[in-house]
């Protein structure tokens, strides 16, 4: 039995019916390629049988405490059913992008069992009208809660169900699970005691009275430079709706490493910073609702070490980055984010989770509660935290395969919080680079229009980039 650490406990305690907080992971598969005959349901739920042992989340249930005086545990399920997670659905003739679209949309609404080990995948076949998809192709949707995997363990999970070729088969991996009994209530309240006496906290009544304060006086101590970042109301921001819509725009990674040596120092994270906040600029100004103060955005980043890669629990800070919608010019907008992410490498940036983490630390379950829902509360009433968020997962650099098929496609889809009404996950796979997008359906009503100002943009991107190079050139000449 394994307790949550703080981090974890509080992207749990953020799932609300209205704003389930798992990550999802679609894949799409050309199965083409397989050696044999195509994989059935019953070979791709045997598969994930046999990569069980190298995804220990997927048969722990969370288990919390009364009243949530304590941090809730992890327990491996002695009544565990892989049958319960998988799923199988069809799409109806003509198996169009927008049919699947709406079916991934609808999946990622709906929130997890968590009663349950918390994830479900669900095979989706009937892809056929599908333009530039070859006839015969099914996606997985693999749903997991955030408190149970963050973007490098994910990325295991991917990699233990795939392989480099498609001769091969999902490797067999030693199983030593057993299963664990439920723990009692009165005994979790015992440990809950245990551990009050450890680290006891003396500022509830504080933290209850005002756990929002709380947040804002935390994140203005996060770096100087964010003292002043502040994050302008936009048409994008407010309360969420329950209903979700998902879409995504390409662009080769070639073009994308051609913009980033346009700007000495930029790194494919900055040039994703740059084309999404494009897109944003687009889509708001035709809306005529962009601010003419820049955007925020958050950017999850990665503090796993070699020292902690088998550690269980997420492992992330955030860190604030302006995304200069105020510059007109991409390639002066991209120098700008440059400029600000340089600076935050140098601090060794992440500090607004670090920050938040010295008091999070201290705090019994109910108040990490109470500050992880007063989080986007802070955004929601328009005050100076974030408008979107953009994560980057790079991904597999060659083809990978899941039982012969090869992957054609990988797209994320991170969690909504009230206050955003649009998220980006971005990340390469196999020499393209994908900007997916998952946003609230109210706020967002038409994801085609958004859909098509990240094309645009990333256009634009690569063709003012293309323009300083082809000057660089000529003056060298």
């Amino acid at each position: 039995m394994l307790q949550f650490n703080p981090i974890d406990a509080a992207l749990l305690f953020l799932e609300s019916a209205g704003t389930p907080f798992h990550v999802s992971t679609v894949s799409v598969y050309d199965p083409s390629t397989c050696p044999g005959k195509p994989p059935s349901f019953e070979d791709i739920v045997e598969a994930v049988r046999v990569s069980l042992p190298a995804a220990p989340a997927f048969r722990r249930k969370i288990v919390r405490v009364a009243f949530d005086v304590d941090h809730p545990y992890w327990v491996e399920d002695k009544d565990f059913d892989l049958d319960f997670h998988m799923r199988h659905i069809a799409l109806p003739k003509p198996g169009n992008w927008t049919q699947f679209r709406e079916q991934v949309s609808r999946l990622i609404s709906r929130p997890l069992d968590l009663a349950r080990a918390p994830w479900e995948m669900t095979v989706i076949e009937g892809l056929d009208g599908i333009e530039g998809l070859p006839k015969g192709c099914f996606a997985t949707v693999l749903k997991v809660h955030h408190c149970a995997v963050d973007g490098k363990t994910g990325v295991a999970i991917i990699n233990a169900l795939h392989q480099d070729s498609p001769d091969k088969m999902p490797a067999v991996i030693e199983d030593n699970w057993q299963p664990e009994a439920e723990p009692s209530s009165l005994s979790l309240m015992r440990r809950a005691a245990i551990n009050s006496i450890r680290s006891p906290f003396v500022l509830v009544r504080p933290v209850l009275a005002n756990a929002t304060a709380l947040v804002k006086s935390v994140f203005a101590q996060s770096s100087e430079d964010d003292i002043d970042l502040k994050a302008p109301p936009s048409m994008l921001n407010g309360p969420i709706s329950a209903h979700r819509i998902f879409d995504y725009a390409v662009c080769s990674l070639e073009d994308m490493k051609r913009v980033r040596r346009s700007v000495e120092g930029a790194t494919i994270n900055d040039v994703c910073l740059t084309i999404v906040a494009q897109g944003m600029r687009r889509y708001l100004a035709a809306k005529k609702g962009l601010p003419k103060e820049s955007l925020v955005t958050v950017v999850p980043i990665s503090i796993r070490t070699p020292d902690s890669a088998d550690a269980t629990g997420n492992q992330i800070a955030i860190t604030r980055v302006s995304m200069r919608t105020d510059i007109a010019d991409p390639i002066e907008r991209l120098r700008s984010i440059t400029v600000q992410t340089g600076k935050k490498k140098a601090m060794q940036d992440g500090v607004v989770m670090s920050v938040l983490l010295k008091v999070v630390y201290k705090l019994p379950g109910a108040l990490i509660g109470a500050v992880a829902r007063a989080v986007p509360l802070v955004v929601a009433n328009g005050s100076s935290f974030c408008n979107t968020m953009v994560t980057n997962v790079p991904g597999p650099a060659t083809p990978i395969y899941f039982l012969g098929a090869k992957a054609v496609k990988l797209f994320g889809s991170p969690p909504l919080m009230d206050g955003g009404g649009v998220l980006h996950s971005v990340g390469s796979y196999n020499g393209q680079f994908m900007f997916s997008f998952v946003a609230c359906r109210k706020m967002v009503p038409d994801a085609d229009f958004y859909r098509e100002c990240l094309e645009v943009a990333a256009q634009e991107v690569i063709a003012a980039a293309d323009k300083v190079s082809a000057a660089a050139d000529k003056e060298s000449v």
